[in-house]
């Protein structure tokens, strides 16, 4: 075993904990500053709209070019993740978020924004969610699900405070002085996270969380629910290429369709439901408050749904939170004062925190510990086309018909297609004695 640095020491409490825990805090506070800017969209839309003088719809289609480019670089940096490792790419998706947020400090025109916020920015994201997603669950054999929670969670702690924040800062300086100070902060948090995180236990000469002699009677005790860190279902190690023998099982192809479904399913509210609010008679700053409580409360659902993932299984922790997120968004039809709004965001917060988060958690139970950087990495590609579909929806349709009535019915029928297809899925706890996992496969 290597020997541990003073700050590992530290951090560790003299290696009282594990330093799984560390990477997986770090995680979530670099997840919570790097996807930051994106989920602030629906903040900073109707101010860009007023100040350069274009509609809605062409300011939703920068959200679009930057979940497009999202998409193309989360392949890249699910390879990166494989090739070089966490750190590397983690740096340079920090490089890639502070940079543009700089820039868009002194941004004049409509270009520089699709430049700096949709094209840069847009692949640099990549860097925080498929990498940190796939890592972590190579660090913990135990309490999987909790780990990956406390990542995911970066994602819905951050827009509860900062989207209010965000609003008043846009109020009191104007968009590009909030974004110049977005950037400096980020560049103060994301540096130490960069610094603290590993690829895997064996850089620091660790064994993962929950793999020590002394627990593996009570991890027999559990046997009769199998797990998918000790049985996955398409586990193969004499593969020479795993991502082509993965395009041969059946959730290679559902998946990254049940990401599509239900990513244009929630990413019609998260971009527009701010503007809903306002176009509804509600103050600015209350209207973004429906925003952040909404993306606060999934922090629960963040960490709640992968330990379900984790224990009865993926499928069924979709199938649930997708059902619940369409459901919630019939809500947004008869809404009109601000208390509706919140009871929307309570709900629809639940259900968008928890559909995300199982999809670590379900690829290493059908892929168990194969590297599935880029298999992840590709799901996550189609997963920010349809982030990219349903931003730039709501405000093609807003301008087409003056409403959104449209594009909430689109964001409620997605959502119900999206839980079917997850009822699709083959079960990951699905016995396979006597039979070889190609049993199990695609035709």
């Amino acid at each position: 075993m290597k020997s541990q640095t003073g700050v590992e020491r530290l951090l560790t409490f003299g290696g009282r904990f594990h330093y799984g825990w560390v990477v997986a805090v770090a995680g979530g506070v670099a997840t919570l500053i790097g996807v930051e800017p994106l989920a602030l969209f629906g903040i900073f839309l109707e101010p860009i709209s007023r100040d350069l003088g274009v509609s809605r719809g062409v300011v939703s289609s920068i959200y679009w070019v930057a979940y497009v480019c999202l998409g193309i670089s989360s392949v890249i940096s699910g390879w990166s993740n494989d090739r070089i490792g966490l750190r590397k790419t983690l740096i340079i998706a920090s490089l890639g978020t502070v940079i543009p947020q700089l820039m868009l400090g002194w941004t004049k025109s409509l270009w520089q924004i699709y430049l700096w916020y949709g094209v840069v920015y847009g692949m640099a994201r990549s860097g925080f969610m498929t990498p940190l997603a796939v890592s972590i669950t190579m660090w913990f054999k135990r309490k999987q699900g909790l780990a990956v929670g406390i990542v995911a969670s970066g994602t819905a702690v951050g827009p509860l405070v900062f989207a209010p924040l965000f609003r008043y800062l846009i109020d009191l300086y104007g968009w590009n002085t909030a974004f110049l100070i977005l950037g400096i902060g980020s560049g103060v948090l994301l540096a130490p996270c960069c610094y603290l995180v590993r690829s895997r236990p064996s850089d620091m000469g660790l064994r993962p969380y929950g793999e020590d002699d002394e627990e593996a009677g009570s991890a027999a005790v559990s046997a009769s629910r199998p797990k998918a860190s000790r049985q996955p279902l398409f586990f193969r190690a004499d593969v020479p290429n795993f991502f082509r023998y993965a395009m041969t099982t059946q959730p290679f192809y559902l998946l990254p369709l049940i990401h599509l479904l239900g990513c244009i399913s929630h990413s019609i509210p998260l971009a527009h439901v701010a503007v809903m609010a306002t176009d509804r008679g509600i103050d600015p700053i209350p209207a973004a408050s429906v925003l952040g409580l909404a993306v606060g409360v999934s922090a629960s659902s963040r960490l709640i749904a992968p330990m379900f993932a984790d224990r009865f299984g993926g499928r069924k922790a979709l199938i649930l939170f997708i059902l619940m997120q369409a459901i919630s968004i019939l809500w947004l039809l008869p809404a009109h004062e601000l208390w509706l709004f919140y009871t929307f965001s309570v709900f629809f917060g639940l259900g968008y925190g928890g559909e995300m988060t199982p999809f670590p958690i379900l690829n290493r139970q059908y892929y168990g510990a194969g590297p599935i950087g880029t298999v992840y990495g590709f799901q996550s590609m189609i997963a920010c086309v349809g982030m990219g579909i349903g931003g730039f929806l709501g405000g093609f349709l807003y301008d087409l018909m003056g409403n959104y009535t449209l594009a909430i019915w689109i964001a409620v029928i997605t959502g119900f297609m999206g839980a079917g297809l997850s009822w699709a899925l083959v079960d990951p706890f699905k016995p396979a004695a006597g039979k070889p996992p190609e049993s199990a496969q695609r035709g």
